[in-house]
């Protein structure tokens, strides 16, 4: 993997607090990352090269939530989920979600990476469902 000239600003979000903090820690001691603080207020987020989604499933809230992290473009989204139907894959796919890891499977070095590939535009499908998104659009897209 090779290492950006600049960080890379990466925004943590998610319902779990303790699960933001265990990323944001490991995001904070990486040289290739800065960082951003979310404040407390919710129209006052900044907005990070890549925002990384953390859900253990995807319910209406989380839906919102990356629409919303989505929106104008401005920031790459990695989602990290503990589980996701096929329908579901879909969606975060067509919402234009970079990368998407399962927790279980989320180690420091993969979430690093899916950072930044994200943040380079690239895309990252979970093991094993790559083939079935080669038709579909977007950065999971075979050439």
């Amino acid at each position: 993997m090779s290492v950006p000239d600049s960080p890379v600003t990466v925004t943590v979000h998610g319902p779990d607090p303790r699960f933001r903090a265990g990323v944001a820690r490991l995001l904070r001691d990486e040289p290739s990352v800065e960082l951003l603080d979310r404040p407390h207020e919710r129209d006052e987020r900044p907005h990070g090269a890549v925002a990384v989604m953390l859900v253990e499933r995807l319910d209406a809230g989380a839906g919102a939530e990356l629409r919303r992290l989505l929106c104008g473009g401005r920031q790459r989204v990695v989602l990290v989920a503990g589980e996701l139907r096929e329908v579901e894959l879909m969606a975060v796919v067509e919402y234009g979600v970079r990368a998407v890891l399962w927790r279980h499977r989320a180690t420091p070095r993969r979430l690093l990476r899916a950072v930044h590939r994200a943040a380079r535009g690239e895309g990252a499908a979970p093991c094993g469902v790559d083939r079935r998104l080669g038709d579909a659009p977007g950065p999971w897209s075979r050439p």
